[in-house]
């Protein structure tokens, strides 16, 4: 005789509002570990020095000392010049993120700790064992994961030009899926983002949810 844990069909969606305050309270807590373990990889001189520059440039195109020409053109090489000096920060969000929203989120049964407090939880649309290709492709688009990896590349590989032009259009096409995704979520019946329609994933409340086992021969 073989048990069977089987889940009950009915789980119902987690609230807007549940899955709104776990991803901020998941983003908060990434960034802050992120920054606490980048502090002594910083050039803080450095960053400050271009900073100061941009600011100057600001300025000088307000008052119309430089065109902008001239303006774009020193704001492209400053902002590259700010990412490669922040690359490590960079590569730290990226692998913390991976770390966090992939593997321990896995293992965790589709709960990070923003989930957990909010008792909700990803599974997969068909109720089966959630698998890690699921998570992966469902943090590389909702946790911007793929759009961070996009970028450190633009860092290491691109010229000045390409970087600020490429990262601009992938940011935006990110800022674009995540807008889609919220109204998704928010008036699907099923409440289903577009990250989880492409990892067959959707998101419940854990409360009331029970173990049914069934005995198979």
């Amino acid at each position: 005789m073989k048990k069977k844990a089987k889940q009950s069909p009915s789980r119902e969606k987690a609230l807007f509002i549940q899955r709104l305050a776990a991803f901020i309270i998941d983003i908060m807590l990434v960034s802050t570990v992120a920054s606490l373990f980048s502090v002594p990889f910083i050039d803080v001189e450095g960053v400050n020095k271009l900073n100061e520059e941009a600011t100057t440039i600001i300025d000088q195109y307000l008052n119309q000392e430089i065109d902008m020409n001239d303006y774009l053109s020193e704001t492209i090489s400053i902002t590259y010049q700010l990412a490669r000096k922040n690359g490590i920060v960079t590569i730290i969000n990226l692998f913390l993120a991976i770390l966090y929203f992939v593997v321990y989120q896995f293992y965790q049964n589709g709960q990070t700790i923003g989930k957990k407090l909010l008792r909700i939880q990803v599974i997969s649309n068909d109720e089966q064992e959630l698998t890690m290709n699921q998570m992966i492709f469902r943090s590389l688009i909702i946790n911007s994961i793929l759009v961070e990896m996009i970028v450190l590349g633009f860092i290491i590989l691109a010229s000045s030009d390409v970087y600020f032009y490429g990262v601009g259009i992938f940011e935006g096409i990110q800022y674009l899926v995540m807008l889609i995704s919220v109204f998704m979520v928010m008036f699907r019946e099923d409440g289903r983002g577009l990250h989880d329609l492409i990892a067959h994933t959707k998101v419940v409340k854990i409360e009331g949810v029970k173990e049914l086992e069934t005995c198979e021969n």
